[in-house]
């Protein structure tokens, strides 16, 4: 929760001149942080109804076709983006006794529907729980100086709520230090529970099925550099990811990797591996939800960030080849 106070397929030419290998040998800042993320909602996402009175007797919005997971875009056909704009806009038409209809993208379909409401004195309401973004708590994989953008979490953010498929593109990023740890168990994982302050790190430009990616604000001043390793260099073995467990502070996590599915275009879930350290596990229990986008070493290089659980196991985990983010990393 954020508290405010609160393919490309990859077409190898070959040559004399140039490997793999080489392609993905660059250098850039690791990361390991926690983060706190916001996206914003192209519009108004509607979390919930409840009953009002209108007209003297009672009405929920659910009558009129209403439901968690909608979103509302217009109203009069006036664009709205933001909680206020909704606010602002309905005040206006009451004030003015006008009738309210609201545009809703609702699975998949773009409808128009009125809005009803309960006046009393200066204050309306209108049966509808609203929110304007969605939140949540992941790490950073890495930042890179060439490009200046960062890249996190190593899979899309999204919510499961939404009736419709859109897919949310930009926000921002705040400093998050972890407060407490639910431990994962078998079939239910766990979670890191974090605060997620006021300070905005960086601006998130794409959310896209192997991470979101953006521009950080802060100083990278003596921060690890650290090469990138293709695909094949990866192996079988010792390995050791990059998380936040208890405030700010960035631990290693000594693991084993178990399995290597080797891709040809981009895909999740291609480097397997089991926890082996036992500190982490005697706190976590295995892999917990805000681990993701945790770097992911081997012999001194990136190879990869961590992206799932093994939900009946959760002690494995998956993660994402470091090759696919760069790739995404425009």
């Amino acid at each position: 929760m954020l508290l405010k106070k609160l393919s490309i397929s990859l077409i190898i030419v070959v040559c004399s001149i140039c490997s793999i290998v080489d392609v993905y040998a660059i250098e850039v800042i690791l990361g390991g942080q926690s983060i706190g993320i916001q996206l914003n909602y192209n519009g108004v996402m509607i979390s919930g109804t409840y009953d009002i009175m209108v007209d003297n007797i009672s009405y929920n919005p659910s009558q009129d076709g209403y439901q968690a997971g909608d979103l509302i875009t217009h109203i009069n056909n006036i664009k709205v983006e933001s909680l206020t704009d909704l606010s602002n806009e309905i005040e206006k038409l009451i004030e003015n006794h006008q009738e309210i209809e609201l545009t809703i993208q609702s699975n998949n379909k773009t409808i128009n529907r009125k809005l009803k409401y309960q006046q009393n004195n200066e204050q309306y309401s209108t049966g509808l729980y609203v929110t304007d973004s969605l939140t949540g708590v992941g790490t950073m994989t890495y930042y890179n100086p060439v490009t200046k953008h960062f890249a996190a979490l190593g899979h899309m953010m999204y919510d499961v709520t939404l009736s419709s498929d859109v897919i949310i593109k930009t926000g921002s990023i705040y400093s998050s230090y972890v407060q407490n740890i639910i431990p994962s168990k078998n079939g239910n994982p766990g979670e890191k529970i974090a605060e997620i302050d006021d300070i905005k790190i960086g601006t998130i430009k794409e959310n896209n099925n192997y991470g979101i990616y953006g521009t950080y604000t802060l100083s990278i001043n003596d921060y690890q550099t650290i090469s990138t390793a293709s695909m094949d260099e990866i192996e079988l073995g010792d390995a050791y990811f990059l998380t936040v467990l208890e405030g700010d502070t960035i631990v290693k996590c000594s693991i084993e990797i178990t399995n290597l599915k080797k891709q040809s275009s981009p895909s999740i879930k291609g480097i397997c591996f089991k926890i082996t350290d036992e500190k982490v596990l005697n706190k976590t229990n295995g892999i917990v939800q805000g681990m993701s986008g945790s770097p992911i070493i081997q012999n001194g290089k990136l190879i990869g960030c961590v992206t799932h659980v093994d939900v009946n196991n959760v002690e494995c985990g998956y993660g994402l080849f470091i090759e696919w983010m760069l790739n995404n990393d425009n």
